[in-house]
């Protein structure tokens, strides 16, 4: 069963049940709490890691078979520009299914500049209760979450720039 179908599946499934397909209750991450610790290898070659207190991170979950992910990336890759200087991170971890290639040539031609992991296993989808892709997180220095979205944010930037603000405080 490919990637989409298990999302479109696992959607109703939360949408209609509440709870994931596993039969675990599904708990999204509240605004406030903590986020999951969660390492990926980045398409560079090296770790990133989420989680604990540190640097305010937006962490993009996307595809590359996702449309609106592939919309998306130029607005978030603004954010990289306009926050870096403050010291925020842009990540966008790939849930793929299979080889890196895919996602390195998708970020090598849009020429991205923020920081992209792949994730072929998925696992951030458990931890960080994903529903769908994209989906977006805006972490505080804390390592407590400040907002997140399901969906494209392209047109939702003055809300993120007002997350990311609120993150650096």
């Amino acid at each position: 069963m490919s990637r989409a179908v298990r999302y479109t599946l696992l959607v109703v499934a939360a949408a209609c049940t509440g709870a994931r397909n596993d039969g675990v209750a599904f708990h999204p991450l509240a605004i406030g709490s903590p986020v999951p610790s969660y390492t990926a290898r980045t398409l560079a070659g090296d770790s990133v890691h989420i989680g604990g207190a540190g640097e305010p991170t937006v962490l993009n979950i996307w595809a590359t078979w996702c449309t609106s992910c592939r919309e998306e990336m130029a607005a978030l890759d603004s954010l990289k520009a306009s926050y870096a200087s403050h010291g925020v991170r842009v990540i966008a971890v790939s849930v793929d299914d299979g080889s890196t290639e895919r996602v390195r040539r998708f970020a090598e031609s849009n020429h991205l500049a923020m920081t992209v992991a792949h994730d072929p296993s998925a696992t951030i989808e458990q931890s960080y209760q994903i529903v769908g892709v994209p989906t977006t997180f805006v972490v505080g220095r804390d390592g407590k979450l400040v907002w997140r979205h399901t969906g494209n944010v392209t047109g939702m930037l003055p809300e993120v720039r007002s997350a990311i603000d609120k993150a650096l405080r």
